[in-house]
């Protein structure tokens, strides 16, 4: 079989979705050698799943093409992101759910086989797109961090979000790790916050956005500290970090913004 005779449901920057049989999609890399993301993603489905998080379910690990995929439940509902372009009076329930979702997943132990986030952020940390002097400053700082060993998501912010009949289901786990759970809430703070938008946004939903962002990070970290403490210092002190990571990531239009954050003195 090849993924040209497969109906393409959805892509993204690493991923094509692909419908597969009944019930099913097969998310499939765009990259031959991203083997490991997609063990990575199974692993940190399984364990969300496990601890009765709202994920799609993970079934078998096929290759397609060459490409690694991984087949999963299919979940049919629109994601948040969507929802506050439509509807940008629903940002406070939208930004409630996002911090509520969050603080579930931190309470859920990581397993073994998931790698560290201080492992991954030093990899990240080594690509040449991070100039030098960032990149010292930034591990300098990273081994000042606490590491930690709660399931972090990586990538969570409202397009990650599915909003569906039977609740709100969270996707797309190829950046799972195990670490601090303020790591990862400093991450969706960097997203959140002035993260690159598609490129199907609309110009309304852009010419708010500043006003928009600042609402939705509010409101998120408020519904996070209603269900789980929350230092926010240390949520400060990984930011920079997380900056100077990003830039491994090759956005040009955050380019600017993550080079400002990263040489922010932290606390």
């Amino acid at each position: 079989m090849r993924a040209d005779d497969l109906e393409l449901l959805g892509a993204g920057r690493e991923a094509e979705v692909f419908a597969w049989g009944d019930g099913r999609v097969l998310r499939l890399a765009r990259d031959p050698d991203d083997a490991p993301m997609v063990d990575r993603e199974a692993a940190a489905l399984r364990a969300a799943h496990r601890a009765g998080a709202p994920v799609p379910r993970a079934h078998e690990r096929l290759t397609v093409d060459g490409r690694p995929g991984l087949v999963l439940d299919r979940v049919d509902g629109t994601d948040l992101l969507d929802r506050l372009e439509r509807r940008p009076w629903t940002l406070r329930g939208v930004a409630a759910t996002l911090g509520a979702e969050h603080a579930a997943v931190h309470r859920i132990a990581a397993p073994a086989e998931l790698p560290p986030l201080r492992e991954e952020l030093r990899a990240r940390l080594g690509s040449p797109l991070v100039p030098a002097e960032v990149r010292e400053t930034a591990l300098q700082r990273l081994g000042r961090l606490p590491g930690g060993d709660r399931l972090l998501h990586g990538d969570f912010h409202p397009a990650n979000l599915l909003r569906t009949a039977a609740g709100c289901v969270v996707i797309d786990w190829t950046n799972g790790t195990r670490g601090d759970p303020e790591a990862d809430v400093a991450r969706t703070l960097l997203l959140t916050g002035g993260g690159a938008l598609p490129d199907d946004t609309s110009t309304l939903v852009r010419a708010l956005a500043p006003f928009l962002r600042r609402l939705l990070v509010g409101g998120y970290l408020r519904a996070y500290e209603r269900a789980a403490p929350l230092d926010r210092a240390r949520v400060e002190r990984w930011l920079p970090v997380w900056a100077a990571a990003r830039l491994a990531e090759d956005i040009p239009q955050e380019r600017e913004r993550l080079l400002a954050i990263s040489s922010r003195a932290s606390a």
